[in-house]
């Protein structure tokens, strides 16, 4: 449980993608989280995503993401209580949902539905309103011109505080950390640097108002416990035991059904051998029978080719007979005959023009060999038609086998069938019955774990004003001054400097009005390598963490970096291809040692704060590990996950590794 002499705890379980194909998983612990690989594999995207999840206004995602992924879940402990947020990756404005429970359980909860910023109210509220108050947070105003009385006030969010936990890849190494270029921004940060260190003046006060408004809340709650309990006890409604009891027996009921139907189809498959023959046999009839038909329409085709053919004969035969005939009544050559139509007498020369001159005997053995050919052809179309009759009664010898046979089976079919229909439609009545039951038991633990959650909402008030009342009677005798958080975060960053080590570490300080470090007397935005600027951003930030492990802040003990090795020299190899300028040459940072040392400082004292049981939580992203193998192989025991494009030596090709 968290008291006063912790700050708040904010840690990052596991962070699941939901794509069209599959979900993209990345799972932490406690300390420290290290994902390192090739460049574009999706390790920025990963602390992006944790950071739109915990209400960024928007996601910066690579292509692949954006074709893959659909929406995202966050599963986070918020001072030891699990929730899970989820949001949609392409509509930042919807509100956000958060579930009081793990991921695997959210669907046995409702959601709350909270805006994802103070211009959009959820029905439950400000998502940042959500996070500060579990992680008991007071929900106050800072003055946007603190140097004047009367300055108007501005609403804290959570985006404000975690701006000191997330330093991205453009914030590493940069002269304007913490937005120091933009004055109006800056001043706000200033007066949230105050509120996380317990140094606003108004801070007692606050505290006042907010253990006022977190008791009639809890109040509020416990009154509307009492209600719906009451209405629950009236309806008869079953307690969340026998509720969940119901479910399994229910379930374990589905599942007997669910074998039985099983079982059945099992039954039918294997008894139906038999079945199988008569559909093959089915099958083979159908073929032979389509063969006959198609033998049979070639054959007539054939037929009526040999009749036409016939036809013809007889009709030349008929021409010849026809020309013997008059050949036999032609006259002698030297005659003359009577003309029959105008009685005029015509020569045997001039009648014979209008014939062919073929001698009789040559026109009887045309008829002759005609008449051959059309004996043939009767052989030819008897034995056709002969074929065709055959054809026909195999046709029909197949067509009531084939009957038979498909009488066969619908007769065998139905009486084999109508069992296991009948049996069957038992059993999905059954089990849509069933359904039905599991369905409304499920929502009835549902409204049962809803109304758990109100009494587990009171008692998480409950226990907030508790240490709300201990943090006010502290701060009330004995408030810390500036001096004292600014000294000991200057201490913080000398020993992490030293560590490291870099040359010359004198002089440090963090300076009383920008709140950012000194080095050498002089500001940070003043150094002029951008490999210092890196190592003394990175030792600020880790500064802060190591203050709240061991104060009471208002810091969430959780801190993300991105690419925490940039502008350092990793290995000899990588110092001769990225040229640094002059002054980090003159810091000596392209000697690798310094970037292991960096790891195994926050290592050090990552490890002994967990062993204090200071629980917090450490995600860096980077290109690389250390090449030392002494280092590699201490730090290598934190790598949570791998990525590079040939997907060798267990590493994922990406994020998204089936793109």
């Amino acid at each position: 449980m968290n008291t006063y002499a912790d700050s708040p705890k904010l840690v990052i379980n596991k962070l699941i993608l939901k794509g069209h194909e599959k979900d993209y998983v990345v799972s932490f612990s406690l300390g420290i989280n290290i994902i390192y690989g090739d460049s574009d594999s999706g390790k920025s995207s990963i602390l992006n995503l944790i950071d739109y999840l915990l209400g960024a206004k928007k996601i910066y995602m690579y292509e692949e993401i954006e074709k893959h992924g659909k929406y995202a879940l966050l599963e986070v402990e918020l001072n030891d209580k699990t929730y899970t947020v989820k949001r949609d990756i392409f509509k930042p404005e919807d509100f956000i949902e958060v579930f009081s429970t793990g991921i695997e359980n959210i669907d046995d909860l409702f959601p709350a539905l909270y805006g994802p910023n103070y211009q959009k109210e959820g029905p439950a509220g400000y998502f940042s309103d959500f996070l500060l108050s579990a992680l008991n947070i007071p929900l106050v105003k800072i003055k946007q011109s603190p140097t004047k009385a009367d300055s108007d006030l501005t609403r804290l969010s959570f985006r404000d505080i975690f701006k000191y936990c997330y330093l991205d890849q453009d914030d590493v190494g940069s002269r304007n950390i913490l937005d120091s270029n933009q004055p109006v921004v800056f001043t706000k940060n200033k007066e949230v640097f105050k509120f996380i260190y317990n140094l606003l003046d108004s801070q007692i006060t606050d505290l006042q108002g907010q253990i006022s408004e977190k008791t009639s809340e809890k109040n509020k709650l416990v009154e509307r416990y009492n209600v719906i309990a009451t209405f629950f006890r009236d309806t008869h409604i079953d307690t969340l035991d026998s509720l969940n009891e119901e479910l399994t027996i229910v379930r374990e009921e589905l599942e007997l059904i669910e074998k039985e139907l099983s079982t059945i189809t099992q039954r039918m498959r294997s008894d139906s051998s038999y079945f199988e023959d008569l559909r093959k046999l089915i099958i083979h009839l159908e073929n032979e029978n389509t063969n006959y038909k198609t033998n049979k329409s070639l054959k007539l085709g054939q037929m009526e080719q040999h009749i036409r053919l016939k036809k013809d004969y007889k009709q030349d035969i008929e021409k010849l007979n026809s020309s013997l005939a008059v050949i036999k009544k032609l006259p002698a050559k030297h005659e003359e005959v009577d003309c029959p139509v105008c009685n005029s007498k015509i020569g045997y020369a001039n009648l014979a023009l209008n014939f062919e001159s073929n001698p009789a005997e040559t026109v009887k053995a045309e008829v002759n060999s005609l008449k051959n050919r059309l004996k043939e052809i009767d052989t030819l179309i008897e034995e056709e038609r002969n074929n065709i009759i055959q054809l026909e009664n195999e046709e029909q010898r197949v067509v009531e086998n084939l009957e038979k046979a498909r009488e066969m089976l619908d007769i065998n079919t139905e009486n084999f069938v109508a069992p296991f229909i009948t049996q069957r439609d038992e059993f999905v009545a059954q089990k849509a019955r069933v359904l039905e039951r599991i369905n409304k038991t499920e929502q009835l633990i549902k409204l049962r774990n809803q109304l758990n959650e109100i009494i587990s909402k009171s008692e998480i008030l409950q226990n907030q004003i508790s240490i709300l009342l201990e943090k006010l009677e502290l701060l009330k005798a004995s408030a810390p001054s500036i001096d004292t958080v600014l000294t000991d975060l200057a201490e913080y960053l000398n020993d992490f400097l030293i560590n490291i080590p870099i040359k010359n570490p004198h002089s440090i300080s963090i300076n009383s009005k920008s709140f950012l470090p000194v080095v050498r007397e002089r500001n940070y935005g003043d150094l002029t390598s951008g490999g210092l600027r890196t190592l003394v951003s990175v030792g600020h930030y880790f500064s802060l963490l190591q203050y709240s492990l061991s104060n009471p802040t208002n810091y969430p003990s959780f801190m993300m970096i991105d690419t925490i090795g940039k502008y350092l020299g990793k290995t000899k190899r990588d110092s001769d291809l990225e040229a640094n300028n002059a002054e980090d040459a003159l810091e000596g940072l392209d000697d690798p040692t310094k970037y292991i040392n960096l790891y195994k400082h926050i290592a050090k004292i990552s490890e002994s704060m967990l062993k204090k049981q200071k629980n917090h939580q450490i995600i860096i992203v980077d290109n690389d590990l250390p090449a030392d193998a002494t280092g590699e192989l201490m730090i290598r025991q934190y790598v949570v996950r791998h990525f590079n494009s040939g997907g060798t030596d267990g590493a994922s090709i990406g994020f998204i590794d089936n793109a």
